[in-house]
């Protein structure tokens, strides 16, 4: 068995994932598991649904099969970081974002992720760089949703940062190249 049997249960999923069906993904996104074990995609889309349901050690457990597959698969570094984020273990999920970052730097959403981390950690102007990486791609690729939020997103979050203290700032952040 392979990636063909296993795409009409990943799509499945992707459906029961987009209507808020937890349950129903979680049985597609296995069933896509026992098609294809090797698949980075059908154990990330598992660990996603399942920390969704707050199952997030068998997420973590998941989220590892994925990248056990393949380490270069930036979304099962990021995913992993964001149940780890989740979890309140923040140099975890910090290890985690550099990791997806690293296999894929243009994979936008991993940037996201790390810029919206660095806020939580008050690093507001590593902060601003990853928002402005995470905008840039996404908007370079046209939006493809390779992430939750687009383009749209990363400009609210880095809006999101701002105050009138930090406006100087980032006019300077800005203008550079």
């Amino acid at each position: 068995m392979g990636e063909r049997e296993a795409r009409p249960h990943l799509d499945a999923g992707e459906e029961h994932l987009r209507r808020e069906e937890w349950a129903q993904a979680e049985e597609a996104f296995r069933r896509a598991t026992a098609a294809h074990p090797e698949s980075p995609v059908a154990w990330s889309k598992l660990g996603v649904t399942l920390a969704r349901q707050h199952r997030l050690e068998e997420a973590i457990t998941a989220l590892r099969q994925a990248i056990s597959r393949n380490p270069r698969y930036a979304p099962g570094h990021s995913n992993l970081g964001n149940v780890y984020r989740e979890q309140g273990r923040t140099a975890e999920a910090l290890t985690a974002y550099q990791q997806a970052v690293e296999a894929d730097p243009d994979y936008w959403i991993a940037h996201q992720n790390l810029g919206a981390l660095y806020r939580e950690q008050g690093r507001v102007s590593e902060a601003v760089g990853e928002f402005k990486k995470a905008t840039r791609l996404s908007v370079r690729s046209g939006g493809a949703r390779r992430g939750c939020f687009g383009p749209t997103a990363s400009a609210l979050a880095l809006l999101l940062l701002l105050s009138a203290a930090a406006l100087p700032a980032l006019a300077r952040l800005l203008a550079r190249p």
